[in-house]
């Protein structure tokens, strides 16, 4: 039998906010962090090359004014990323180019808690903010696709489909979940998942009508958008706020959740 290797570890100095492997170099890593748990102070994006011999290296590093709160790898080219700050922008990097971003999206009015790329149509993604919207953005505009203003509290995940190019999803601080489409500018399903905050979703990886919630009720609920009027199942087993769901990609029965 195969014998695990040892984590490696690598101290940013900051704190850790978000990590995400590029879908493009399986040794690539972006992590997005901010000083002072993120409360006060400024961000710093990693992007680090993960090797089994010579452990963990920073290839680059981008300081930004703000804390950063999460990232996201570009679906169309190798070298740029976005990042979400706590100044209300999102910020696109290329790792061939200067210290100053490629550009700024700078709508927001409040800190940006969520970026995700749209893994299928690739040419554009999406933030949810603690002002309590979700923009759709095409990297190559400043201005934005479109804004939904539904949610009545702060926006903590955007997750687009991995299987549907048109939909993704939202949770909030109003115990909603939101399905949206982008070719109609109103939500498509809004399910009331929980009585308290929503942290995170994610989508099914196998059957594209299958949804999964995390709160700070401490529980998991899955839903199918076919049938809202109540969860498939409701998963409870932490003590704390669910922070962060994902199904897996190898399996339609498997997630994992962390508190």
């Amino acid at each position: 039998s195969r014998m695990a290797m040892p984590p490696m570890q690598f101290k940013t100095g900051f704190h850790g906010y978000s990590v995400e492997w590029s879908p493009w170099d399986e040794r690539r890593l972006a992590c997005a962090t901010a000083q002072h748990f993120g409360i006060i102070g400024n961000g710093r994006l990693f992007v680090l090359d993960v090797d089994p011999q010579r452990g963990i290296t920073v290839i680059r590093h981008f300081d930004t004014a703000d804390g950063l709160y999460d990232c996201a790898w570009s679906e169309e080219n190798e070298n740029h990323l976005i990042s979400a700050s706590g100044d209300g922008s999102i910020k696109l990097w290329d790792l061939t180019g200067p210290q100053t971003p490629l550009q700024s999206f700078e709508e927001h009015t409040r800190e940006v808690y969520s970026v995700d790329w749209n893994l299928i149509d690739k040419g554009n993604f999406v933030s949810g903010s603690w002002d309590h919207s979700v923009k759709l953005w095409s990297p190559l505009r400043r201005e934005s696709l479109q804004t939904y203003t539904e949610h009545r509290q702060v926006v903590y995940s955007t997750i687009w489909s991995p299987i549907l190019p048109c939909n993704f999803a939202s949770v909030a601080g109003d115990g909603s979940l939101k399905i949206w489409d982008v070719r109609v500018n109103k939500s498509t399903h809004t399910i009331y998942a929980h009585d308290n905050e929503v942290l995170t979703c994610d989508w099914n990886k196998y059957n594209e009508d299958v949804i999964v919630t995390g709160s700070v009720d401490k529980s998991l609920k899955i839903w199918d958008l076919r049938s809202t009027a109540r969860e498939i199942e409701t998963l409870e087993g932490h003590n704390y706020a669910v922070r962060r769901v994902k199904f897996s990609p190898h399996s339609e029965t498997s997630l994992a959740s962390c508190s």
